[in-house]
């Protein structure tokens, strides 16, 4: 049995089309292609190293890994919000959010206990 799975080209707006079946990988899979992403194969390389490293560890490490203290500085990406797929209104959502512009969380701060040091890949 072979599956084939929806390839998005994220190069330029989905269209209504691609919007369902998007929606139909989601829910019946759970994954999909994506091409044009603009991610380097030399990145793609030290993801895929670095989150082996991450599933390989015991689940007492990977449980040492989860953030301390973390508020999403936004609920939806602007990606998602293009989809206009329809749901809960997010826009109100992010408003009611902690501000993005707060020096809450600096950018280059690590918000999870387990140091990237410590993973083997």
């Amino acid at each position: 049995m072979s599956v084939e799975l929806p390839v998005f080209d994220i190069s330029k707006p989905l269209s209504e089309s691609s919007l369902t079946s998007l929606q139909d990988a989601c829910k019946e899979w759970g994954f999909f292609y994506v091409t044009n992403h603009g991610v380097s194969g030399d990145m793609y390389q030290k993801l895929r190293r670095f989150s082996g490293g991450v599933f390989g560890l015991r689940d007492e490490e990977k449980m040492k890994m989860c953030a301390s203290n973390y508020t999403p500085r936004f609920i939806a990406s602007p990606f998602f919000e293009s989809l206009r797929v329809s749901g809960p209104d997010f826009y109100a959502s992010a408003k009611s959010s902690v501000n993005a512009f707060s020096d809450q969380a600096k950018d280059d701060e690590n918000q999870f206990k387990l140091q990237p040091s410590q993973i083997q890949y």
